[in-house]
């Protein structure tokens, strides 16, 4: 990595990145915090400290400690879980999965409606592989929505994966490699509030982005970025995260599709221990006046089980 890709890197990613201490540090810090803290109504530090250890104990629970947020790798991480190693409890190098690990990734319900948005966001993407599209996607990550598509048939066509994080990009480009893609591919690390495509995208992808971002008038701001880079016709699939019943009253969660004691220990893991950065809760009616507001029309919304993470489809008028 050069040292301005490296600097351009850390000083905007909304979504992971740490302060530069070891992870002997990090535990040690919030343990402390935790201890000061004391006994909550809801759990006691001794529990918390156990769920601590516990997470430090696996390469996921490590990253988390030390980030608050997933970035490119360990979202595709957390999204192909669902299509080998649930069944399997064991990773790709062999490792057994750990209680507390599957816990994150087959009961967690944040995680568990990452993984439906992601397999209706596919199926959304698969409908615009034609011959001439150009498709992107923003923060790409390791950019698997795009690379796993089929293009069976189609010859000319376009991928653009644009992301803050070098580290992710270099890591998208070996995937496109995997996936016999890469003179099909395009990467650009650029910053979603300032970005340089001006009515050229078919299909903008969009996952990630604006959860970590409170500002409601900065993430209508990223819409109209978003707008701007699509053709006329073009089309915006994102999504967005609903607000819990203990933030809104009015919050949309099923929660008849949620088992009160995983949504518990969800709870102490993501917010009393880890205080994760991915706070930014919407509503859909919320969403759907922000996309309206910039210009789009036709706007669909496409729900998880429990409505927590649904996707929205909205449309560049001609």
């Amino acid at each position: 990595m050069n040292k301005q890709s490296q600097e351009f890197n850390e000083q905007r990613i909304l979504s992971h990145g740490n302060q530069n201490e070891t992870i002997e540090q990090t535990i040690e810090r919030i343990k402390q915090r935790i201890i000061q803290t004391g006994d909550k109504p809801h759990v006691t530090v001794a529990r918390q400290l156990e769920l601590i250890n516990q997470l430090a104990d696996f390469p996921l629970g490590q990253f988390l400690l030390q980030n608050r947020g997933f970035n490119g790798y360990w979202t595709d991480y957390l999204i192909e879980h669902q299509y080998k190693r649930r069944f399997t409890g064991i990773d790709a190098e062999g490792r057994s999965l750990r209680e507390l690990e599957k816990f994150i990734l087959d009961k967690n319900p944040l995680p568990l409606a990452t993984q439906q948005k992601h397999i209706h966001s596919v199926k959304v993407i698969q409908n615009y592989v034609q011959e001439g599209a150009v498709l992107a996607s923003l923060p790409c990550g390791v950019m698997r929505d795009l690379l796993k598509l089929n293009f069976t048939g189609v010859d000319n066509f376009r991928l653009v994966g644009i992301d803050l994080d070098f580290q992710t990009l270099e890591q998208a480009k070996k995937l496109a490699v995997e996936y016999g893609l890469s003179e099909k591919v395009e990467f650009y690390q650029e910053d979603a509030w300032s970005l340089s495509f001006k009515d050229e995208l078919t299909l903008l992808s969009s996952n990630g982005l604006n959860i970590y971002e409170p500002d409601d008038q900065k993430v209508t701001e990223l819409y109209r970025q978003f707008f701007q880079t699509l053709i006329p016709g073009g089309i915006l699939v994102t999504s967005f995260l609903t607000p819990p019943p203990n933030v809104d009253p009015n919050s949309e969660w099923d929660m008849n599709q949620i088992n009160p004691e995983d949504m518990s220990l969800s709870k102490i893991i993501f917010f009393d221990i880890l205080d994760i950065k991915f706070t930014a809760f919407r509503s859909s009616s919320t969403t759907k006046l922000q996309l309206q507001n910039v210009g789009f029309d036709k706007i669909e919304f496409i729900w998880d089980n429990a409505r927590i993470f649904p996707i929205v489809v909205a449309r560049k008028p001609k």
